[in-house]
């Protein structure tokens, strides 16, 4: 299993697209697509960054599904946070939605 920590490569976690700005959640999602493509599991641990913008979790962790990776991988991807615990359900949520719309366009 390997741990993947997101203060090592983004301290201070930027917003929703490259565009937009550094360290974006699209950068962390092709980041953990590159990890997923070299180990079966993965433990992503939050901690020790300055925060998150909802958009760039739910870029990085909903746009895994919208990317084509297959949900039951994106669900066994294992999310540490001891700094704020409510993240963990918070990405759980993006996850699900993110399902929830690929599944309503096919």
């Amino acid at each position: 299993m390997k741990t993947i920590y997101i203060k090592d490569r983004f301290p201070c976690p930027g917003p929703r697209y490259k565009r937009l700005g550094n360290a974006s959640g699209e950068d962390f999602r092709e980041w953990l697509i590159r990890e997923l493509n070299h180990s079966s599991s993965l433990t992503v641990n939050l901690d020790g960054t300055v925060g998150y913008g909802s958009s760039f979790l739910e870029e990085s962790f909903g746009g895994l599904i919208r990317e084509g990776i297959a949900p039951h991988i994106v669900k066994s991807i294992v999310i540490i946070s001891e700094e704020e615990p409510d993240l963990i359900d918070e990405i759980a949520g993006y996850i699900e939605d993110a399902i929830i719309e690929i599944s309503e366009s096919e």
